[in-house]
């Protein structure tokens, strides 16, 4: 089986710059080797984790085997992990902009509907201020000072319609813009939350692998032998198959052939029995002409005079 090397940094570099540590790794890979023979499992882990922790020190791993590299059959499989986790996390982030989408476009008509509000309230202020003196009088309240009064009162009261209005228009818009915002928070989350699960389940299927690899290596042969057997098997059925075809059709155009022959000698025999009387007739569908059987038919004719 092919391998790989990991990160930058190698055991090469560290028995360059730490021999004795080196040493160390050797013998954590020797045992490694030893308990991976004898399929001691806890030893193989205890040997990876002894040398791991000389490599943390200078900031690599030797991978999870214990052997400072990872096989090269794994990686279709984390490549596969990794597209399915970063599909799964694209899935999340188009539903948010779908979703965003859609609150998106509710922003002109929330516009639409609180101009429609502002300016019914400024018309209701101006129907208000013009028929003021009209109430006024007939609720018989008079003077100037009653009139200004109660006129700033009306200008307060729409001041604070308007400055309603609008705080309603930013709480609408910011509520929207907070649905906006918490749908693409929300699919962050779930994006970071399914690529997590994804590759945990990686890194623990992972032993797995490597206790299968050889088992699924030994059976893929054996597919692959079976599936050769079987091809060449159907080469053999296919071959023999033609052939009893051919067989057939040489039979066919036999019996065919022998049909006509039999056929043609039975009109020549009709033939040469008319033509003891004279009768040449029975030769045309034996394909002479008219002048063969025109030339015969004279010397019949011939014959008859000299007997």
């Amino acid at each position: 089986m092919a391998y790989q090397k990991l990160g930058s940094f190698d055991d090469a570099y560290i028995k360059q710059s730490s021999p004795s540590s080196y040493q160390q790794i050797q013998a954590a890979k020797s045992a490694w080797e030893t308990a991976n023979a004898a399929g001691d499992r806890a030893g193989m882990d205890a040997a990876h984790q002894a040398a791991e922790s000389i490599r943390a020190a200078y900031g690599y791993s030797g991978g999870v085997d214990g052997s400072q590299y990872l096989p090269n059959a794994y990686a279709p499989i984390r490549s596969q992990y990794m597209d399915a986790a970063n599909a799964a996390a694209e899935a999340y982030r188009l539903a948010a902009r779908q979703g965003a989408g859609q609150l998106e476009a509710q922003r002109p008509q929330i516009q639409a509907d609180y101009d429609a509000l502002a300016k019914q309230t400024y018309i209701n202020y101006m129907k208000e201020k013009q028929s003021l003196p009209e109430t006024m009088a007939k609720l018989g309240i008079t003077g100037q000072g009653a009139a200004e009064s109660t006129a700033a009162s009306q200008s307060n009261q729409y001041q604070r319609n308007v400055l309603e209005g609008e705080l309603a228009r930013r709480e609408a818009l910011q509520g929207l813009n907070n649905r906006i915002n918490e749908l693409y928070q929300q699919s962050e989350l779930q994006a970071a939350q399914t690529q997590a699960d994804i590759l945990m389940s990686l890194a623990q299927g992972y032993p797995d692998f490597l206790e299968s690899q050889q088992e699924w290596e030994y059976k893929l042969a054996r597919q692959q032998a079976a599936q050769n057997q079987q091809a060449w098997e159907n080469s053999q059925q296919e071959w023999k198959n033609q052939q009893q075809i051919r067989k057939q059709q040489l039979a066919a155009q036999k019996e065919a052939a022998d049909q006509q022959q039999a056929a043609f000698n039975r009109q020549l025999a009709a033939a040469k029995i008319l033509a003891q009387y004279g009768d040449f007739s029975g030769y045309i569908s034996l394909g002479f002409n008219e002048d063969q059987i025109a030339q015969m038919r004279r010397a019949w004719r011939m014959q008859q005079l000299q007997k």
